[in-house]
């Protein structure tokens, strides 16, 4: 939850070291009862097995402690390790060979090495003095890994996000898909994910209904993903549900099934998205939308209403799915959306939230003025990015503040990007053009 206005308290939470648990879920869930009682630490998320492990780790945590027997074998596990940036703690199985072992603690995100089971009082200590001296060298972390275009772009790491709020009609899908678009233009390999039933994306967007979500839920593989997407310029889509039957069957699906939610956005962050939007609906499956990201942007209106349904939405996501996700506090980001004279103010708005929160409420980073426009402008099948100043103007600080640059300057408005050269890196295995 977020911090109080007590200085030592805000402070603290600010140099709270952010821990990844992975291993088994006896094993996980003991670890996070101990550290959850240090202030120290904030356990982002857990990871039970390789590929999940995989997946959550782009959020690039400062420390990763993890259960090696979730591999198979030391290979798959030292070449995850080598490419982690942080400082990682493994606990081996006893009767590990010493040449293997010595393997291991050689990788040098390895700051720790132990057998069968590891005393964390002990080594909390050790941990935060390691992240503290990562800190103080200041490490490239997954930031470094996309190389900025020549406007400077560069995203904080793989951007995960997921638009939501509990209520229908405060514009999340116009948030959603302007600022997948703006992602795209900035050169950022970027997916947009529609999870509406019937899905609006490709009404409003000029796509058609099909190819969708559907169609790669029955064929849940990259393949089935790529035969799945529709191209708006630079900018992958994959529409969402066309009948609520549809979103059904998608809700009472397993998160452990291929054709999950969740296992979508892990096909898709191994096809080398660097952003992946999911706009997210006001039903159960958000649920699942929010536990696969690793943003969360919560989109209100400017009324006593809208107050309490983001604010019971954040309480949804801080405290009633605490554990389910990785979107750490500094992850949610609140856009005030058609603002007019008549209604609340920004000012009034946050003061309002904070009050039903008991606590400051996230800050209102993008405020998006009332725009007859827009709906004129997706009535036609076109991007109000591209179109209208005023909703430009408003969208743009979310986008500045989820793709940050390297030299503090920004693109003006409508200004054009050069098209990727098509290079390829890997970053968690993941092939990823830049």
């Amino acid at each position: 939850m977020w911090p109080t206005n007590n200085p030592a308290s805000l402070q603290q939470a600010a140099e709270a070291v952010t821990i990844l648990l992975a291993g088994p879920m006896p094993r996980v869930n003991a670890w996070y009862t101990a550290l959850a009682a240090d202030a120290r630490a904030r356990v982002t998320s857990f990871a039970t097995d390789p590929q999940d492990l995989a997946f959550k780790i782009a959020s690039a945590p400062e420390a990763l402690l993890l259960d090696a027997t979730i591999y198979p074998g030391p290979k798959e596990m030292i070449d995850m390790l080598t490419r982690y940036n942080g400082a990682a703690y493994v606990i081996l199985p006893p009767e590990v060979k010493p040449d293997i072992a010595d393997n291991i603690g050689k990788t040098p995100s390895v700051k720790g090495l132990y057998r069968g089971d590891v005393n964390l009082a002990e080594l909390s200590g050790k941990l935060f003095g390691d992240v503290q001296a990562l800190r103080q060298s200041s490490k490239p972390g997954m930031e470094a890994l996309w190389k900025p275009r020549s406007e400077g772009f560069s995203p904080v790491g793989m951007r995960i996000i997921a638009v939501w709020n509990q209520s229908g009609g405060v514009g999340k899908t116009t948030v959603s898909t302007n600022l997948a678009y703006e992602a795209a233009r900035r050169g950022l390999p970027t997916l947009l994910i529609g999870l509406g039933a019937p899905d609006d994306l490709p009404l409003i967007l000029g796509l058609k209904p099909e190819p969708n979500i559907v169609s790669w839920r029955s064929t849940p593989n990259q393949d089935g993903l790529k035969m799945s997407l529709q191209k708006l310029d630079t900018l992958d889509v994959l529409a969402g549900f066309p009948d609520v039957l549809s979103e059904a069957m998608a809700i009472n699906t397993p998160q452990d099934a291929p054709n999950s939610v969740q296992k979508l956005i892990l096909t898709a962050a191994y096809a080398g998205y660097a952003v992946i939007v999911l706009d997210a609906p006001p039903t159960a499956l958000a649920a699942s939308a929010i536990s696969a990201a690793n943003t969360l942007v919560l989109v209100a209106r400017p009324s006593l209403e809208g107050v309490m349904r983001t604010v019971h939405a954040y309480r949804t996501v801080v405290e009633r799915l605490a554990g389910e996700h990785r979107i750490a506090a500094n992850g949610v980001f609140v856009v005030l959306n058609r603002i007019t004279s008549s209604r609340m103010s920004s000012e009034e708005w946050h003061k309002a939230a904070s009050g039903l929160l008991n606590q400051p409420f996230p800050p209102i980073v993008a405020q998006i003025a009332d725009d007859p426009q827009v709906g004129e402008l997706q009535d036609r099948k076109r991007i109000p990015l591209m179109a209208t100043e005023t909703f430009t103007r408003g969208i743009q600080p979310l986008a500045n503040a989820l793709f940050s640059t390297n030299n503090g300057t920004h693109a003006a408005p409508g200004a054009s990007r050069p098209p990727s050269k098509g290079r390829e890196i890997k970053v968690l295995g993941m092939k990823v053009k830049v």
